[in-house]
């Protein structure tokens, strides 16, 4: 699949920013004056809104992006639309109660994080929901999602505290939940990358019987949009280096910035890391191959 930056950009962007409200919400960040409490909601919800309003750009009439929300029963595009809509109502409702009360709600507190994870799941499923694309559909493609959203929002908090006391008492969890990310990620890579489409030339055109069926003539002599769109190829030399570089920059130096104790560093942590995630979003969409090219001659 051709990487749209505009899609790539959104769920890096709102992924992150739900990680934070998904710790926001279970109270994990230090909150010493109102000001604070104010500048955080502003980032958090800031990044959740800039990512969902690049989508649009992916759109051909963004001025009809209204109508999705009341596809919910059907769509899992409907649904993320809905759920980050109610999540940032109610990140709103529940920061309100928390400046005017000088407390946090625990209640509202823990419905804002569920309804954080379950946003970031909507945004897995658009993907992990596509039979027609055999290395999405795949039952750890959210829990991908989940997971890098966690951790980012964790190193985000990491760097919030450091900014503000000069250390932070969450370094031993954003490196477990780095580790597990990590993992997550290894695996579905590995395992999705070796996932075949279930549809062949053989299977659609049911003359599997006879032998291997082989496109004797293209269908037509110019580039359409489907192979535009549907058939971008990446070297596998380039898919290599960027899968190292997204591995490095998301998780293996942010593991070792965390101890080192060196506050600048530390502090630019969320850049470093946000910048693995787009190469790793980039990849994701652009080793994705969709069953509409088994017709101009692939086979995957």
């Amino acid at each position: 699949m051709r990487p749209a930056w505009s899609i790539i950009v959104f769920t890096s962007l709102s992924g992150l920013g739900l990680g934070m409200l998904f710790w926001f919400g279970l109270g994990m960040v230090v909150i010493e004056d109102p000001r604070d409490l104010i500048l955080f909601v502003i980032l958090g919800l800031s990044a959740v809104s800039i990512g969902l309003m690049s989508s649009l750009l992916h759109l051909g009439h963004p001025e009809r992006a209204w109508r999705a929300l009341s596809q919910w029963r059907s769509s899992w595009l409907s649904r993320e639309g809905v759920c980050a809509v109610a999540t940032i109502a109610l990140t709103l409702v529940y920061a309100a109660v928390w400046y005017l009360d000088g407390e946090r709600s625990v209640v509202l507190g823990l419905v804002v994080s569920v309804l954080s994870l379950v946003t970031v799941w909507t945004t897995a499923m658009i993907y992990g929901s596509l039979r027609t694309v055999a290395r999405w559909y795949h039952p750890l493609t959210p829990w991908v999602y989940l997971a890098l959203s966690a951790c980012g929002g964790l190193v985000v908090i990491v760097a919030w505290e450091q900014s503000l006391l000069g250390e932070s008492g969450l370094i031993e969890l954003a490196t477990v939940a780095l580790m597990i990310a990590l993992a997550i990620k290894a695996i579905w890579w590995k395992r999705a990358g070796r996932q075949q489409s279930s549809s062949t030339p053989e299977t659609a055109t049911g003359l599997g019987s006879m032998g291997q069926v082989d496109l004797l003539m293209a269908p037509h002599t110019e580039e359409n949009w489907l192979q535009h769109e549907m058939g971008f190829v990446v070297a596998r030399r380039h898919v290599n280096r960027l899968s190292q570089i997204a591995f490095g920059l998301a998780f293996i130096v942010p593991m070792i910035a965390l101890w080192s104790g060196i506050a600048w560093l530390i502090i630019s942590l969320p850049i470093i890391h946000f910048v693995g995630i787009l190469t790793e979003r980039w990849l994701f969409f652009a080793e994705a191959k969709h069953t509409v090219t088994l017709y101009y001659g692939e086979r995957h």
